[in-house]
């Protein structure tokens, strides 16, 4: 179930991409992209809370503090409030996680078929909310409203990394592992532990998270490419 899952997503990412509309209202478009992942991350929660409880590793995992993804999701109506100045920012990040939101639900479904692990219909809604969000982000690449300077791109990725250090800040000070970035022992990368040194940890962690959103220029540079060839 999770390849035929995953295969269904990206036939659909695909296509989406083959027939993106660069004519329609782009305001209503955005908000739609934008509203979709949050609304299925809190269905999800709630779905998976009532399944198994408050305590359940599967629960906690869907909360904001738990990492880049259920953070991401739960932040994302601010964007409707946001100053159009500091938005220009936050759509970039968007742009550059696309890649990282394709891997996560990627390697999550290979991985759970490879351990036969149940089939669960809120991880269906967790794999969509992350496919949704990475072709918005797309989208806005191909509708020209993020332009990948090199400038925007620092400003947007900042955000989630310092994000990220706060957590880590938060972490020391209240002894919690918010992101996996425990610095006393708690430490893990989405939910497994690479290295038993904590501080080698969190460099892996901010290396991979930087990594990844580099891969997203990359990966956002060729939709950037092929539209001006379009024109």
């Amino acid at each position: 179930m999770y390849i035929i899952s995953l295969s269904v997503m990206l036939a659909a990412y695909v296509s989406g991409i083959i027939f993106v509309p660069r004519s329609a209202n782009k305001k209503l478009i955005n908000a739609v992209f934008c509203l979709t992942p949050f609304v299925l991350h809190v269905f999800t929660m709630l779905k998976v809370y009532l399944d198994v409880g408050a305590t359940d590793w599967n629960f906690l995992n869907t909360l904001p503090v738990a990492n880049v993804s259920p953070f991401t999701f739960c932040v994302l109506p601010v964007y409707f409030v946001l100053p159009k100045n500091i938005k220009r920012y936050f759509l970039t990040l968007i742009s550059l996680l696309s890649v990282g939101m394709i891997l996560s639900p990627l390697f999550s479904c290979v991985y759970f078929q490879s351990i036969a692990y149940k089939f669960h219909p809120s991880f269906f809604l967790g794999y969509t909310a992350h496919f949704v969000l990475s072709f918005w982000g797309v989208y806005l690449v191909k509708t020209e409203q993020v332009d990948l300077k090199i400038k925007d791109c620092l400003a947007g990725g900042g955000i989630i990394v310092a994000v990220a250090i706060i957590m880590t800040i938060l972490n020391v000070i209240f002894d919690t592992a918010f992101f996996g970035l425990s610095l006393n022992g708690k430490h893990n990368i989405y939910n497994m532990v690479l290295v038993e040194n904590s501080y080698l940890s969190a460099i892996l962690y901010f290396a991979g998270l930087i990594g990844v959103m580099v891969l997203g220029y990359f990966y956002q540079r060729l939709f950037s490419r092929t539209t001006k060839k379009t024109k």
